[in-house]
């Protein structure tokens, strides 16, 4: 782990348990007042065999699909999907105060609140059909083109009322009808849900492993129930029900769950680029016991140092073999999860859990705030100045304590760890490996070492106020005419007008919000980013186009734009 400044006080082992230890206590206490509540409802899986269980503090067993549910605030995920889905430019609402009640689930009173936050937080204002200017006929001619094997009620526009039961099977089967790019975009943005304060012991004990929408209503008896439904991190849909409003059942039922649901492996889409051994320059790489070639490197690698030191380890294509001067040099391209999993492996390891957990969202923290970008990736060096990175694929605990924390990442802080020091604004590992031997869960343990630091998602940090980049903006403008001639005959290319705004990124991946009319960007000064404006773009340009999402097509098309190779 990286070196830093030795803290002036001593033992930061001790003085994470006395600081945790009323804080395990009350959550202890809570827990016992919580386990004789009544069972909850849970149904995930395949919407034609799916697994039903009845949930409580002891376990669960297995019972029969329930019949019905109302829709409660569901109804916003499927307007959500069909927004995301067809690139309407839809404006943020905006709270007057003229219906607090209902305003009290958007923003406050001359705020603005946009999409992927009004679901997040169930502004049903924001959805509004009559709003958004969605007729019925639009409504079903979409979800009878896109989806064709979804249940009937889906089709209805008039259908989407909290009031409106549904069988619990057809409800799983509309969230699998959903397309997958579609059903991805939708799922980023339920995100956002367990980290609002009334979902966040699913966070505390789930980790980041669901997507799911809370929601509430009422019973055929006028009794309160509610809960959530959406997906897994890997697409797996499910519902929940319980007694009481959603954030009754989520603050009770959510340390019972762990053992109920699956680890799900979700997909591995943002990359990583690193550069292995940076300050310990190589003097050869074998590959089976023979001199490799340039380029993937796949099979038994054998690095061997100027230093006279040799490393042994796999690779299947991952990790690659370039000589830009006189000395070899492997990079490889990850994903961000098999990222995080070998810097938890080479840094620490995966046990005790709880720390190993804390770790990986510090790790993926770091990246975040540090690594340079490039052709779509975070770039960094593997570097003990850093973080290291081991160059051998991360072992099966390693990978699913970062999936646990899938995307999350601390929210303003720099994510610095040390092996044995503790510091304000560090995690010490050694402190939260005895945090964790006390009871601290994952995210006590880094409240604690990173001040009450709270959570967010990897990429979604900058979607407020956007700072311009007025040179960017000005560049962009420039080359918007001969961009228009030169792409005239590719097929979906409709030059955005106006053209988007290019606001400052302060850190994550630059990308386009095709919503609000924003490029986030960090500027023109390289060829990096100047090629990074012209993808962001051109996400715009064909953003009524299957090709708009074709990552490789847009990074060839930018290449083109810029001349470059």
């Amino acid at each position: 782990m990286r070196a830093s400044r030795p803290s002036p006080r001593p033992s930061p082992a001790r003085r994470l348990i006395c600081c945790l230890a009323a804080g395990l206590s009350l959550a202890a206490a809570e827990a016992a007042k919580a386990a004789p509540g009544p069972a909850v409802e849970l149904v995930f899986g395949d919407p034609q065999a799916p697994t039903a269980l009845r949930v409580a503090a002891a376990g669960g067993e297995t019972m029969a699909v329930p019949a019905n549910t109302p829709l409660g605030s569901l109804w916003k995920v499927f307007m959500h999907v069909y927004l995301s889905a067809s690139a309407r430019s839809v404006g943020d609402y905006r709270c007057t105060g003229g219906d607090p009640g209902e305003e009290a689930y958007c923003c406050a009173p001359g705020e603005s609140i946009g999409r992927d936050e009004a679901l997040a937080r169930s502004c049903g204002l924001y959805f509004k059909p009559r709003r958004l200017g969605v007729s019925a006929a639009a409504w079903r001619a979409w979800w009878t083109r896109q989806a064709p094997g979804a249940p009937a009620w889906l089709f209805d526009l008039d259908k989407l009322q909290p009031a409106t039961e549904v069988s619990v099977a057809s409800l799983l089967a509309a969230f699998a009808a959903i397309d997958g790019e579609h059903r991805r975009t939708t799922m980023a943005a339920l995100q956002r849900v367990s980290l609002e304060p009334r979902a966040r012991p699913l966070l505390s004990h789930l980790g980041n492993r669901l997507r799911v929408k809370t929601w509430s209503w009422h019973d055929g008896k006028g009794r309160r129930i509610g809960g959530f439904a959406g997906w897994l991190s890997d697409g797996t849909p499910l519902w929940l029900r319980g007694s009481g409003s959603s954030a009754q059942v989520i603050e009770q039922t959510a340390p019972w769950l762990a053992g109920s649901l699956p680890q799900p492996t979700p997909p591995d889409e943002d990359c990583v680029r690193v550069r292995f051994f940076s300050r310990y320059p190589l003097s050869e790489v074998l590959v089976d016991g023979r001199p490799a070639a340039e380029g993937p490197l796949r099979g038994r690698v054998e690095a061997r140092f100027v230093n006279a030191r040799r490393l042994f380890f796999a690779s299947s294509g991952e990790l690659g073999l370039s000589r830009p001067g006189s000395r070899p040099v492997i990079t490889g391209r990850v994903g961000l999860n098999d990222y995080v999993a070998r810097v938890v492996q080479r840094e620490a390891g995966a046990e005790p859990p709880a720390a190993a957990r804390a770790l990986a969202v510090a790790a993926r923290t770091y990246l975040v705030r540090h690594a340079g970008h490039g052709g779509g990736c975070y770039e960094i060096e593997d570097d003990s100045r850093t973080q290291r990175v081991s160059p051998a694929p991360p072992d099966s605990a390693s990978l699913r304590v970062a999936q646990w924390s899938d995307g999350l990442v601390l929210g303003g802080v720099a994510g610095r760890y040390h092996q044995t020091r503790s510091a304000p604004q560090q995690l010490s590992w050694q402190a939260a490996v005895a945090g964790a031997a006390e009871g601290a869960r994952w995210d006590q343990i880094l409240e604690h070492a990173y001040g009450g630091a709270g959570f967010t998602v990897a990429g979604d940090a900058d979607a407020g106020e956007c700072q311009p980049l007025a040179r960017a903006e000005n560049w962009l403008a420039g080359r918007q005419a001969g961009w228009k001639r030169r792409l005239a005959g590719v097929p979906g290319f409709e030059a955005p007008v106006p053209l988007p705004r290019v606001c400052r990124l302060e850190h994550g991946n630059p990308y386009a919000d095709i919503e609000r009319g924003r490029i986030y960007a960090t500027g023109i000064g390289s060829t990096n980013e100047r090629l990074t404006l012209a993808h962001e773009y051109l996400h715009f340009a064909l953003a009524n186009h299957p090709r708009g999402r074709d990552e490789d097509f847009v990074e060839e098309t930018a290449r083109s734009l810029l001349g470059t190779p």
